[in-house]
């Protein structure tokens, strides 16, 4: 889950939790759920998205906040009782870039308030058990920060080949039982762990019908990364860390974002023998690659690949957190030397752009400085992410075809209009979609 606090702002309780978690890896924490207080879970629900959909319910976050005082205490009191139930979620789909649907779960506003709340309880005592290399969820963490530290791997040190890995239906295949023994490791508050079997036995409602499954926890839920990110730390990163990489002879490191991932190798026989190994780890956890999505890539610092120019047998490049990464040389002054190098990845420019087209045509009715309001926000959005070195060729093309897509979406308001280009280039509010900005 996002938002967790950090030690400045937790409450005297949640910091004396931290506190023994840091100091004692090992230990097992048998109390925490009398930390779930009515104040608690106040400030639980007030940190939740206030434009969040409702449940299956039907209920409202603008609904549940009206009378917030006497929800919370319905809510509390259940707990307290053991009355406690948790809803179905409701599933929902989104669009993915490649034409297919990823589905979510949307729990109701009263379960979002309690998950919340013990995501906070679970988040402080397993991130110091957290390995460096995990990035997704965490706080004091970004997408960035893996970027960064992808980055100085293969520049740093001797990478000769990249494992670019994809876990199929990733979310959807968490193994409840294996999930809840992962848990018990380091949590032994019986009222806790019931509450988060509560959570995965709820089942998703679609089309009015129940269904249950023994698998997944379903995406929309504030609960739901904090537990596949548990999940994939003793199936993955504990395996990688004190198994497979003291077995290796190079240089070895891997990057994890979420359930997105990427191993960088010095030695290819090490790379395939880890893809082996690897298969048959997730094999045993209910877990499988996806066989389009995962490849061996000649890549890094001693790709033999650098500097070769047309075809090649072996792929260049790789995908990972919407950038595509490959090798560049490092300049005229250091010929021979290779460094790498991001830009957007297809797909991430081709869904920006799509999203920019719907959202035209849809409120092509607005005025062009209410519209440039809006695009402006959109591409200044785009260039936080995507604003790291060597894009910006990328964040020009991007801006360009914004201006085109925005120009036609006038043309078609009328078949009089004068929006020729040598007239449009002239235009003040034309002129005022932001100029691409790279980070600092």
């Amino acid at each position: 889950m996002t938002g967790l606090r950090t030690d400045i702002d937790m409450s005297p309780h949640l910091r004396r939790v931290a506190f023994k978690a840091k100091q004692d890896k090992r230990v097992k924490f048998t109390s925490l759920a009398h930390l779930l207080t009515v104040d608690f879970l106040k400030e639980n629900f007030k940190k939740l998205n206030p434009h969040g959909a409702p449940g299956p319910d039907g209920v409202t976050m603008e609904a549940f906040g009206s009378d917030l005082d006497a929800e919370i205490d319905g809510v509390w009191r259940d707990l307290r009782a053991g009355r406690y139930r948790a809803s179905p979620v409701r599933r929902v789909y989104i669009p993915k870039a490649n034409g297919k649907r990823r589905p979510l779960g949307v729990p109701t506003v009263r379960d979002r308030t309690v998950q919340r709340a013990v995501g906070e309880l679970l988040g402080t005592v397993y991130e110091p058990y957290f390995k460096e290399f995990s990035y997704g969820f965490r706080p004091g963490r970004s997408t960035h920060d893996a970027l960064e530290s992808l980055r100085m791997i293969v520049n740093r040190t001797p990478i000769g080949w990249v494992v670019e890995a994809d876990i199929a239906s990733y979310f959807d295949t968490v193994n409840h039982r294996w999930l809840m023994k992962f848990l018990q490791h380091r949590i032994a508050d019986r009222t806790l762990l019931r509450l988060v079997a509560k959570w995965l036995k709820a089942g998703v409602m679609e089309n009015g019908v129940i269904g249950y499954s023994d698998e997944g926890t379903p995406q929309g839920g504030p609960l739901s990364p904090l537990l596949a990110n548990i999940y994939l730390h003793y199936v993955l990163d504990l395996w990688f860390d004190h198994r497979f990489k003291p077995s290796v002879a190079g240089s070895c490191a891997l990057v994890r974002y979420a359930d997105d991932f990427v191993v960088c190798f010095e030695h290819r026989h090490e790379a395939e023998r880890f893809r082996q190994e690897l298969e048959a780890r997730f094999d045993e956890f209910g877990l499988r690659l996806s066989e389009e999505k995962t490849r061996l890539i000649e890549f890094g610092t001693r790709s033999s690949q650098n500097g070769k120019v047309g075809p090649t047998e072996e792929p260049r490049s790789f995908d990972f957190l919407g950038f595509t990464h490959y090798m560049r040389e490092r300049g005229t002054k250091a010929k021979g030397v290779f460094r790498v190098a991001r830009k957007p990845r297809r797909k991430s420019r081709t869904k920006f752009l799509d999203e920019v087209k719907t959202w035209l045509d849809r409120n092509r009715h607005l005025s062009v400085w209410s519209q440039a309001q809006v695009l402006g926000r959109k591409l200044r959005g785009y260039y936080a992410y995507f604003g790291l070195r060597y894009c910006l060729p990328a964040l020009r093309h991007i801006r360009q075809h914004v201006g085109r897509l925005w120009i036609m979406a006038l043309r078609r308001r009328s078949q009089r209009h004068h929006l020729w280009w040598n007239v449009v280039y002239r235009q003040p509010w034309f002129n005022s979609l932001p100029e691409p900005k790279l980070r600092a």
